[in-house]
């Protein structure tokens, strides 16, 4: 059957090509893009699609879960309205309500031609899930994604009547014809054992995950509103964000922020310097360079920062490489997590505090919104707490360029550290919390072809570390190193009558390490998880219609952690209406004992 995808490649690659600029062909250097819809017969009896993303499955108690469907609606043309709401009650037909796990699964379908679509879902406020639609096809798709929601239990588990909403932005009309049909359901596992509250928060400190906060506050819109509850970001000027007051009696706070990046922006790693643009008059661009810090503030000082992962969308640089693999991290955004406790001594005064986010060299626009997770404590009304020590390192960025006409190289690099240090004294004692944010950032971007070629090379290396102390104890700290990397190789050649030959190769990557440190420096390796896709794709493009071209992904997800492996190869070739797929994957889940392996930094590795 690989044969059948040869003549098409052959056909493709012999056609007449043109020297016209592909920075000519929209705001942006790369785009999203539909289908053509097709009228072959034997497509009818060709049954939906399947998509979805790879990652690790959830670890599932080994009790039955209640069920629990939320919501079923069809978004049609819903862009400009208000999000669509359902009353949210936790379910009181369950023989227990003591749950070590709580699952959101939405899953929906669609039939016809549609963009990709970012949608959130929020309970009273606080957001679930940010991600974005497979973009159907004319014999329709099918995706589902299930995401771990259990860090939001005491929100979940409330006993009163909350607000659910979800915002999909769609439009309906003769050319934009995918409706999307959804449904919502929460699976609720009741607990296999016991917890003991505040030692699983001692011991999860560093990382905001495996714990409970005792109460989630909102960082979001008000309604009324006709869009998403997240704030937009439309220039690197704007400011958004909320004021709030938290109770006295916490003792640790993270805030966990959601981050995506549209329109103008939705390709920022691949935007030249304004330099560039206004030398060769193409000020209509986007441009601002391929930099860009989320940046987080409290009452207007500095507290966080946020190096995006490169999230690609489901149309987005090629949609054939996307099908049926979604890009990584595009149905479940990643959200980033900042341990804000060292600064509860400036918040524990009862008054109302400033939660702002900016974005550096933003275009429009950006949507972040974050969950304020707090820990209280049950046998005190009022904690004390200091700050004492806070330092941002100014962002150091430097840049360098050559350029002649519309053939280019540019260099762009970036760093910074922001650390803080504070105490909170509470009923479980004073302790001392260190956070430290470490960020490298290098961008090497060449223009070829008198602009016709685009090659990018982008890599972001974040250091996170948290550590605790007690007095009279071993410290405990937790760390993380996370490596984003993109290479994109793009070439959109003008072939006259409003068609273009569009090539494009992708490498993804999304790796992250954890470590657990204790004492004197004695370390153990928590979790390591590396995940890589290439793609290969051309394709021809009419009025901003794919009528042809051939696609190829591969993808390797590997993650190692301290109770279960997995495992994951595959490999897919498709055109926009025919699709093979290859398949390899392992899944290993061990005793929870020590297994150890050597790794080439010298530290025993538990997994």
């Amino acid at each position: 059957m690989a044969s059948a995808f040869r003549p098409l490649l052959l056909f493709l690659l012999l056609l007449p090509l043109s020297v016209t600029a592909n920075l000519h062909k929209s705001k942006t250097l790369l785009k999203s893009s539909l289908f053509s819809s097709t009228t072959t017969s034997h497509l009818n009896d060709t049954p939906p699609t399947t998509y979805f993303e790879v990652t690790k499955p959830i670890r599932l108690p080994k009790t039955h879960p209640c069920v629990y469907p939320i919501l079923h609606h069809d978004f049609g043309y819903t862009y400009g309205k208000p999000p669509v709401l359902a009353e949210y009650i936790p379910p009181s037909h369950c023989p227990s309500h003591d749950f070590s796990k709580i699952v959101l699964e939405w899953s929906a379908t669609c039939k016809g031609r549609q963009f990709d679509r970012i949608f959130g879902i929020w309970l009273d406020g606080v957001e679930l899930l940010r991600s974005c639609t497979a973009e159907p096809r004319a014999t329709g798709i099918v995706w589902s994604v299930k995401k771990d929601i259990t860090r939001y239990y005491s929100l979940l588990v409330k006993n009163q009547t909350q607000s659910l909403a979800v915002y999909l932005g769609n439009l309906v009309d003769r050319t934009y014809t995918g409706v999307y049909h959804v449904n919502i359901t929460v699976y609720y596992y009741p607990a296999e054992k016991k917890f003991n509250d505040f030692e699983s928060n001692l011991e999860n400190l560093a990382s905001g995950y495996g714990s409970r906060a005792d109460l989630i506050l909102p960082i979001s819109r008000n309604f009324p509103l006709n869009d998403g509850l997240w704030f937009e970001i439309e220039n690197s000027t704007d400011t958004e964000g909320k004021e709030i007051k938290i109770p006295q009696n916490v003792f640790r706070a993270v805030l966990e922020v959601y981050v995506s990046f549209h329109e103008s922006d939705e390709f920022w790693y691949g935007n030249p310097p304004n330099d560039y643009l206004l030398a060769n008059n193409l000020t209509d661009k986007a441009g601002n360079g391929p930099f860009r810090e989320v940046v987080v503030t409290l009452d207007g000082n500095v507290i966080g920062a946020i190096w995006p992962f490169t999230v690609v969308y489901t149309g987005g640089i090629n949609p054939l490489l996307w099908r049926p693999i979604s890009g990584i991290g595009s149905f479940d955004l990643p959200s980033y997590d900042i341990e804000i406790t060292p600064f509860l001594g400036n918040m524990l005064d009862g008054k109302m505090h400033t939660l702002q986010f900016r974005v550096t060299n933003a275009l429009n626009v950006w949507y972040i919104d974050a969950n304020l997770h707090l820990w209280l404590d049950g046998k005190s009304t009022y904690n004390e707490g200091k700050l004492l020590q806070h330092q941002v390192m100014a962002l150091g960025i430097s840049y360098s360029s050559d350029f002649k006409d519309l053939n280019e190289t540019f260099l762009t690099k970036a760093n910074r550290s922001i650390s803080s240090t504070g105490w909170v004294k509470s009923s479980h004692g004073k302790i001392t919390t260190t956070a430290i944010q470490k960020f490298i950032y290098s961008n090497s971007m060449v223009m070829r072809d008198n602009g016709n070629v685009q090659i990018v090379k982008q890599e972001i290396h974040f250091d996170d570390s948290v550590q605790v102390k007690k007095p009279y104890t071993f410290s405990k700290a937790k760390k993380s190193h996370k490596r984003f990397l993109i290479d994109l190789y793009s070439n959109n050649m003008d072939q006259g009558n409003r068609t273009y030959l569009s090539v494009a190769n992708v490498t993804l990557g999304f790796n992250e390490w954890k470590l657990g440190v204790r004492g004197a420096g004695f370390k153990m390796p928590v979790s390591s998880l590396e995940n890589l896709q290439n793609g290969q794709g051309i394709m021809v493009v009419k009025s901003n219609l794919v009528v042809s071209g051939v696609g190829s992904t591969q993808q390797k997800y590997r993650y190692e952690g301290n109770k279960f492996c997995y495992f994951r190869t595959l490999a897919v070739q498709t055109t926009p209406f025919l699709m093979m797929k290859s398949e390899m994957h392992a899944i290993e889940e061990p005793d929870p004992v020590l297994v150890l392996g050597l790794a080439a930094d010298g530290y025993l590795h538990f997994s």
